[in-house]
């Protein structure tokens, strides 16, 4: 079963991310001193850089590259609703989104969690044969979750980076947005599919 998986971002940073040919995890980005339009928590940011993860290829969580196993996710929420480190709206936001079989041929060092990863007890698991313990019905399809908010939340973590070729689309709220993701792809070799999908939105 192929398990999809989505990484927002901002439009703004697409150039960049294609220029490296890659993804890069929080902490190898400053290292690298590359320039990113954050739409994050600045607070949850740092402190992910210094939660440890104890499995996998270790470090802290600001040295994966996260992923949720769903569109219309929680942070999407509150980058809509707006919050003290970004206030441009859900607008140019857009989902890169790949598949945990596909990550994990080019990146052995994943796991995932069971909430929110950023949470003292969340569970870090590598072994993936328990990845049917998370309730992905439940978590892919639901669009109300104010009664399962951490479960939601639930990530898949890729250690240092992730290839740009594994992105296999990009969700988009509009026509518009699209048009300019086509515009950034004409400067990269690999182009995945651009997806129209306002229901991943709020």
């Amino acid at each position: 079963m192929e398990i999809l998986v989505s990484h927002i971002t901002h439009i703004d940073n697409i150039s960049s991310i294609i220029s490296h040919s890659c993804l890069w995890s929080d902490a190898r980005r400053l290292e690298l001193n590359v320039t990113n339009r954050n739409i994050g928590y600045r607070h949850i940011k740092r402190r992910r850089l210094e939660r440890p993860v104890q499995v996998a290829a270790l470090g802290t969580i600001g040295h994966y590259v996260p992923f949720n196993f769903c569109p219309r996710s929680v942070m999407l929420y509150v980058i809509h609703t707006g919050h003290d480190d970004f206030n441009g709206g859900q607008e140019k936001i857009i989902h890169l989104v790949s598949s945990v079989n596909s990550i994990r041929k080019i990146n052995s060092n994943c796991f995932f969690t069971d909430i929110h990863a950023d949470l003292d007890y969340a569970e870090q698991i590598d072994d993936f044969s328990r990845i049917k313990e998370l309730n992905l019905k439940r978590i892919t399809t639901e669009q109300y979750w104010t009664y399962f908010k951490e479960e939601k939340q639930a990530e898949f973590l890729a250690y240092d980076s992730v290839k740009w070729s594994a992105i296999q689309s990009i969700g988009v709220k509009s026509d518009l947005i699209a048009t300019e993701v086509h515009t950034l792809l004409q400067l990269s070799q690999h182009k995945p599919n651009v997806l129209v999908k306002p229901n991943w939105y709020y």
